[in-house]
């Protein structure tokens, strides 16, 4: 295990750590993921610590091994792998062998730190049993499901709802739910889904996946953004794999070069290791000899973010529309929008219903020629860019991260029985 930290300002807003709670709480969180690229769990964890509490974190090591959290505030301990793309039995292997690490570890510093509150983020949902004595001694323990793995299971191995592995990852969920003291979840959706599944709707409070507004400041947003007048950059940003449709952008290229001969397409990828989906889209430009229009960066800090969209055209998620993907929000979406950056999607349910027309081009799934046309239509016409850029950033601002951190703020109040 390894000790890490990171630079976060933990001060009030005059510069003072805020110490009105008299006894801070002692808070762990557990994550099979490397917390300094997890947005929910770093902006949950930032949060807590300006508030004057404690968090521990156990997650994956960072790509480079480098710290990760800073004391007294945030600390984080790390086993000793990092992120990467597994298929089948590995990812089985994997999961297995996080859970026994994070068993021991939780519960060696549980002894040590006594804390209040254990908060363990799916995936997988079973990572809950980790904290089986602390539930015991009565300690609240929340499961946090920011994607219901039944839905994601689908889109991932293209089954159906009735196939083996799908109703065993079902039986799972409902396991993991019920042994927890309280479930949160990203959308009203996926609550109804649990809710189907056996969860009583009182156990579980929706909390979204919300941008931190402070980072995507105007002011911030000019010093940062970096544009290169002569390129036109149509960006993509997290993770590389089939259901999220980057083949479908390849196959729109050949079209797009034709209309904006100076186009390219950055793909910033959630980790360094992204795997067979990033190799497959690789292999299809080298097939439509598309590929020098196209490059991939290192992964980006969290609060780079904001600048590396300022610096884009355009911003894209063409994912490919299925029963999870279709109400799965990505954060990258709110997060372009803050940007100010025009983007073009998959017509999806939760696009739909939070953002709607006026606010992103939407074009059907592996549709490349309507995706082509849409990206196209944004840059003849400064006019339609200007409707989207302003009607995306007034829905995003309407889901802050702040109003998001007082709903979480208000279950741990409920929790532990006096006021966070």
């Amino acid at each position: 295990m390894v000790w890490c930290s990171i630079n976060v300002n933990y001060t009030s807003p005059n510069g003072s750590i805020d110490s009105s709670n008299p006894r801070p709480l002692r808070v762990l969180m557990l994550l099979h993921n490397i917390f300094v690229r997890h947005v929910r769990v770093r902006r949950l964890s930032d949060s807590l610590a300006q508030d004057g509490h404690y968090v521990d974190v156990i997650s994956l090591a960072s790509d480079d091994g480098s710290d990760q959290s800073r004391p007294p505030f945030v600390r984080c301990y790390t086993l000793k792998k990092t992120r990467s793309r597994h298929e089948g039995l590995g990812h089985i292997l994997d999961w297995a062998s996080t859970v026994v690490s994070m068993f021991y570890h939780l519960n060696r510093l549980d002894i040590k730190n006594r804390y209040d509150v254990i908060h363990v983020h799916n995936m997988p949902d079973f990572l809950v049993f980790t904290a089986l004595f602390q539930r015991l001694m009565g300690k609240p323990v929340i499961l946090h499901i920011g994607d219901p793995m039944p839905e994601l299971g689908e889109s991932k191995l293209n089954a159906g709802p009735d196939h083996i592995l799908i109703r065993g990852l079902k039986l799972l969920e409902q396991a993991s739910c019920r042994f927890s003291t309280h479930v949160i979840t990203a959308l009203e959706s996926f609550k109804r889904q649990l809710v189907l599944r056996g969860t009583r709707a009182d156990k579980i409070t929706v909390i979204m996946n919300a941008p931190d507004s402070r980072l995507f400041a105007a002011e911030l947003l000019e010093a940062e953004a970096k544009k290169d007048p002569s390129v036109y950059t149509v960006l993509y940003v997290g993770t590389v794999a089939t259901r999220y449709g980057l083949e479908t952008m390849v196959r729109a290229l050949p079209l797009l070069r034709q209309q904006i001969p100076n186009i390219r397409f950055k793909i910033v990828p959630k980790i360094i290791d992204e795997g067979k989906g990033l190799k497959d889209c690789f292999a299809l430009a080298d097939e439509l000899s598309v590929s020098d229009l196209m490059y991939v960066t290192s992964p980006v800090p969290i609060e780079k973010m904001p600048g590396v969209m300022a610096s884009a055209d355009v911003g894209i998620y063409p994912a490919i529309r299925n029963r999870h993907m279709d109400w799965a929000l990505s954060l990258k979406i709110p997060e372009m929008a803050l940007a100010k950056l025009p983007i073009v999607s998959t017509r999806l349910t939760v696009l739909e219903e939070l953002y709607g027309d006026q606010a992103i081009a939407f074009h059907d799934s592996e549709d490349f020629e309507g995706l082509a046309s849409r990206i196209i239509q944004i840059h003849d016409s400064p006019e339609y860019k200007k409707s989207l850029v302003s009607n995306a950033y007034n829905k995003a601002s309407q889901n802050d991260w702040s109003h998001q951190y007082a709903i979480y703020k208000r279950l741990l109040t409920q929790l532990l029985g006096r006021p966070v």
